[in-house]
């Protein structure tokens, strides 16, 4: 069973280290759609969360999320690719 999701200031204090943090789809989803919001008020992209990126390079099921929420927004407006 995956672990309950930690709120999003809990998400946003633990992914301001270095250090890996374990995610939950549902909470590498969260990040994901704050770090949208802070880029489109222009961040740059060292604010994206490792956390995420790793998330994603583990987890097929929300990469492929990923890449289809990407092709959504394909068009609509130019936007970042994560490693």
């Amino acid at each position: 069973m995956e672990e309950a999701s930690r709120s999003l200031w809990q998400l946003l204090l633990l992914t301001r280290d270095a250090k890996p943090v374990q995610l939950t789809c549902e909470e590498c989803f969260a990040l994901l759609e704050y770090d949208a919001e802070i880029l489109a008020d222009g961040a740059t992209l060292d604010k994206v969360r490792p956390a995420v990126n790793h998330h994603l390079s583990l987890c097929r099921t929300c990469r492929a999320k990923f890449d289809e929420w990407l092709e959504e927004l394909d068009g609509a407006q130019s936007h970042p690719h994560f490693s």
